[in-house]
């Protein structure tokens, strides 16, 4: 019976038919996602403009080297919003590594230090994420840190909708 068996695998592999295994399949998965990658914030002036025209909050991630909550997040939530359409048109997403020591173009136009944007929007703990709108004024509860993987991506849609709640309702007040 086991000569038989091993014929017939035999066969299979010499034909083609052997089926890879799940991890071949994953492997194979991963590679055809497209690459991304969460942009740095450098200028939110810019960010600004395109949310104000756009009617889109901004999604700001607060991160930083070696964090490894920070790298999940990034990695199972942001990336995956970033490859898909439905996001990338509801909400503009940057991210800003609290241990860089360089600086950024705030919503007035003026070039401040990573960390004095890192303070204003009290994200020393990484990983923090903040909804704004053009302003840099705080839409929805900022989400510190990841109290629990199964409802994170949950908690991010909650702050989008939200966000895109309040800007309709800023966007109609201001046009009335």
């Amino acid at each position: 019976m086991q000569l038989i068996r091993e014929q017939f695998l035999f066969l299979l592999v010499s034909l083609g038919l052997m089926l890879p295994s799940a991890s071949a399949i994953a492997g194979d998965y991963d590679e055809k996602l497209p690459p991304v990658t969460v942009a740095k914030a450098k200028d939110l002036s810019n960010d600004a403009q395109l949310s104000h025209d756009q009617h889109k909050p901004i999604l700001l991630f607060f991160s930083m080297q070696g964090c490894s909550w920070c790298e999940y997040v990034e990695e199972e939530h942001l990336k995956p919003m970033l490859r898909n359409a439905n996001y990338r048109k509801k909400v503009i997403i940057r991210k800003v590594m609290t241990d860089d020591y360089g600086s950024v173009i705030d919503f007035n136009g003026i070039s401040i230090s990573v960390s004095q944007l890192s303070l204003r929007y009290n994200a020393s703990f990484t990983p923090t994420v903040i909804f704004l709108d053009h302003r840099g004024q705080q839409l929805a509860p900022r989400i510190l840190g990841v109290r629990n993987t199964e409802m994170y991506g949950g908690d991010l849609d909650e702050g989008i909708k939200l966000s895109c709640q309040l800007l309709k309702q800023q966007n109609m007040a201001f046009s009335q």
